[in-house]
């Protein structure tokens, strides 16, 4: 009979293999810079590189000649184990064991052995630990020589260096691969120190990469597929003009990032001002075989953004979406999708597999924790150009992690763009000292801007409620933020009796997700309402949201999510042409709550005190007219090194220091960690004062039947119904938790206006 490599569509092994083969030289030319700089990085011959590479794509499959996978590919039920991928160990074993790729504290390490084993699994401690005495009947010894003199010649047509025929050694039918992969290559895993570099990590990293890419394509039969941009600086313009009719050039600031393309880059402009095409220009101009990977910090704006790239870059097939609930955007957007069709988009979005991919910031984070998919998005980043937006929002821990892995990054064929609007002088040097050579991209034209009228006010923000309605009369369009969920609720109740709720909105973080993409078409849609209305926020509005607010209550909070607040009224400077009387959007800020003193900004009190003091003595002696210019000055002022605190920059080089600690002492570098051992060494990419989990209420339950959902791993529909909580809130409130997953059901009222109570609704009884 013949040698299956395939069922489904029927290919022989050798077919497979050659398949494999043929999209290798193609893998390689992708990654040719990569390779290059590995190589010289960690002296090795970049000729062997590639015929090791070659090697591991060649040999990754051979175990499948055997007579239990044979009956496997065929469709028959088997009663005991079978692991083709283990099964090809001592094929490649026996070309390589005398002349490792790398000597390591004198043991020596073979990643593609490694690579080959786990191609379908992933690397931990004790793979396979359970077929040690799997039994195993092969093809006979003239199929295997066929096998060879294929990969011979195949070796030829593509000029492999230094190659020399392979022969079949008859001894390998008798050899256990489990006791060679055992005892001959993960035995030294765990002996090999670290602390000078990681090649480890990186020369697995690209032998498995390198052998998914040629692995999935060739079983994809996807022809047609691009692994870098065909867009370039012409095709964004022609795409830009076409999107805006009023559009005729780009702005200084975006031709001076195209033009340094080949650097990395730090855009400091203003929201709204069109930071997000200059970082495409940037991404499309000397792109050499590089993926495109924009990071932003949530999933909201990363959704966003995902349907603007996917204008820019030709929709799906060339852009991913990477994040916690992508499955659900993708299945929304593409209802009729086939089923498969759907489950390739999902796998290919996970591991940045499409030219661009829009993500957030924790997917790539979680790579350098080893986290799923990692190998991929890790080869991913290693060669891309990397655009990181709102880089100010995050914390010291998070922003701690981010500096570590852009280091772990820039020796290899990478390039970042970093944007913000407010990064303190303080943390650029800290990110000058990853990346030193950067090119600051700024426009002096905006520095004497203004957009805004700031009033500073000694009151708490419920005592604006009666301005706040004058100015809905008015038929204003009001944005209010609070800084707690509970007085953002106080406020919208106080607005009841005056303005009906087809008029005003309450959004933050406790509703579910439907619900809270209903109510961001809404934000988005306002710019063509004029009848007045009111959106009651709290911080879950700042980031990256095209939204654009006549008039802004806040309370006060951080300088620099002021300026992101700021960012969501008169964001283009143009109020006047939609409200002739208004030259400036009209700001109010009045004092934060002690809630959101003690809770939310609870690590930063000096932060928010000296925001209060300076925002009130500019906004007076300058009649409230600040500038573009005065607020980066404020910025600087406000975020010193004293100011921040030794805290601070203790919890950022803490977190810097992780990620060599957890591959150390949990992973040796290059095992997958799971979703448990990441709970109990509390390993996460945002540092909170208390865990959330995943919930469904108890009314979303009783309407749909989500337990056969779960039963048939149909997790959309589920999806829309999501809520995020706090553990000790879904601890307290959960009636149960659904088999097999880790999202809660809770007894706990809710509706689409207001959101979660804690109160519990005496209609829901189990």
């Amino acid at each position: 009979e013949e040698i299956l490599g395939k069922s489904d569509p029927k290919k022989t092994l050798i077919e497979h293999t050659n398949d494999c083969l043929f999209w290798f030289q193609k893998v390689l030319d992708w990654n040719d810079i990569l390779i290059t700089k590995i190589s010289e990085y960690y002296s090795i011959s970049k000729p062997d590189l590639i015929k090791r590479l070659f090697m591991t794509v060649a040999f990754h499959d051979i175990g499948k000649a055997t007579e239990r996978f044979q009956d496997k590919v065929r469709g028959e039920i088997l009663h005991s184990l079978e692991s083709h991928a283990l099964t090809s160990v001592p094929f490649i074993y026996e070309e390589i064991k005398n002349n490792p790729i790398k000597i390591i504290d004198d043991n020596p390490f073979f990643p593609e052995i490694l690579a080959i084993a786990s191609h379908h699994s992933k690397l931990k401690n004790g793979l396979f630990q359970d077929y040690q005495r799997m039994e195993i009947n092969f093809a006979d010894e003239g199929y295997f020589q066929t096998f060879y003199q294929n990969i011979n010649q195949q070796a030829i047509e593509l000029k492999i260096p230094n190659w020399q025929d392979l022969k079949i050694n008859k001894k390998l039918f008798n050899e256990n691969p489990y006791i060679i992969l055992s005892d001959d290559i993960l035995y030294y895993v765990g002996s090999y120190k670290y602390e000078k570099t990681y090649v480890v990590r990186d020369l697995f990293l690209l032998f498995k990469s390198v052998l998914h890419y040629c692995d999935w394509l060739a079983s994809s039969n996807n022809t047609a597929y691009q692994y870098s941009t065909i867009e370039n600086n012409e095709s964004i313009t022609d795409k830009m003009k076409l999107k805006e009719s009023q559009f005729i050039n780009w702005e200084p600031f975006q031709l001076h990032a195209a033009k340094s393309g080949s650097k990395n880059i730090f855009v400091q402009i203003p929201t709204g001002q069109g930071k997000t095409e200059a970082s495409v220009l940037w991404a499309t101009q000397n792109n050499d075989s590089q993926k495109i990977i924009f990071l932003l910090p949530t999933m909201v704006t990363t959704n966003k953004m995902w349907e603007r790239m996917c204008r820019f870059f030709g929709g799906i097939d060339n852009v991913g979406l990477s994040h916690g609930t992508a499955k659900y955007v993708l299945r929304e957007k593409e209802e009729d999708m086939e089923p498969e069709a759907l489950r390739n988009h999902y796998l290919y979005n996970r591991t940045f597999f499409k030219p661009v991919t829009v993500a957030t910031i924790d997917q790539l984070i979680y790579s350098f924790f080893n986290w799923g998919y990692w190998v991929l998005t890790g080869a991913a980043s290693f060669n891309a150009k990397i655009i990181i937006d709102e880089i100010h929002i995050y914390d010291a821990y998070t922003f701690g992690l981010l500096l570590k892995v852009i280091e772990c990054i820039t020796p290899y064929n990478t390039q970042f763009a970093i944007m913000s609007a407010s990064l303190p002088e303080v943390l650029k040097r800290e990110l000058e000292k990853v990346l030193p050579d950067f090119e600051l991209i700024k426009e002096e034209k905006y520095n004497s801007k203004q957009r805004h009228k700031i009033e500073v006010r000694d009151c708490l923000i419920k005592e604006c409620v009666d301005d706040i309605i004058k100015d809905y009369e008015a038929k204003r369009n009001i944005l209010v933020v609070c800084n707690t969920i509970a007085k953002a609720r106080e406020i919208f109740d106080l607005l009841d009796e005056n303005i009906s709720i087809e008029n005003r909105m309450l959004y933050h973080s406790q509703f579910i997700l439907q619900d809270k993409k209903d109510k961001e078409d809404l934000l988005e849609g306002l710019k063509s309402r004029d009848t007045g209305f009111v959106a009651v926020c709290t911080q879950i509005v700042e980031v990256s949201l095209d939204i654009d607010f006549d008039i802004l209550y806040t309370e006060n909070a951080p300088i620099d999510a002021i300026i992101q607040r700021l960012g969501r009224v008169n964001r283009k400077g143009k109020i006047q042409k939609r409200i002739t009387e208004m030259q400036f959007a009209k700001v109010v800020i009045t004092r934060e709550s002690e809630k959101s003193r003690n809770y939310v900004y609870k690590t930063l009190p000096k932060i928010l005190s000296l925001t209060y003091s300076n925002l009130s003595k500019i906004a007076n002696e300058q009649k409230g007219n600040i500038t573009e210019k005065d607020l980066k000055n404020l910025v600087d002022i406000i975020y010193t090194e004293e100011n921040l605190g030794d805290d601070y920059f203790e919890e950022l080089n803490d977190a810097k220091d992780l990620i060599p600690i957890i591959w150390t002492d949990y992973l040796k570098n290059i095992y997958t960690i799971n979703i448990d051992e990441a709970r109990l060494h509390q390993i996460s990419s945002r540092k909170s004062d208390y865990i959330t989990v995943e919930a469904v209420l108890l009314r979303h339950y009783q309407e749909y039947n989500f337990d056969e959902c779960i039963a048939n791993n149909n997790y959309d529909l589920l999806r829309k119904y999501t809520i995020k909580v706090p553990l000790h809130i879904a601890r307290k409130y959960a009636s149960k938790k659904f088999n097999d997953t880790d999202i809660y059901l809770l007894d706990m009222k809710y509706d689409e206006n207001y959101g979660l109570s804690l109160e519990q609704d005496d209609q829901n009884i189990i």
